[in-house]
């Protein structure tokens, strides 16, 4: 049975988010506003689309949204 859990208004697999959050976790984060006004990112774990000017999380091309990153990156319980 497939368990289903809610992030971010997102309904994710629980399995897909576990998956996501232990990616996550490998990389160093910085807090960094979203500066491309032709294009858009997409949060790591939720997928939620980052659009130009958006606060979030970047590590390399990797980015995480400001509710993700405080939930499951910023702590170290499991999500």
């Amino acid at each position: 049975m497939t368990s289903w859990v809610n992030v971010n208004g997102a309904r994710v697999e629980r399995a897909y988010l576990l998956a996501c959050v232990a990616e996550a976790r490998r990389y160093a984060w910085t807090e960094a506003r979203w500066s491309r006004p032709d294009d858009h990112g997409h949060c790591l774990i939720c997928n939620v689309a980052l659009a130009d000017g958006a606060v979030g999380f970047c590590s390399g091309p990797h980015w995480l949204c400001g509710h993700c990153h405080p939930r499951f990156v910023g702590v170290r319980g499991e999500p």
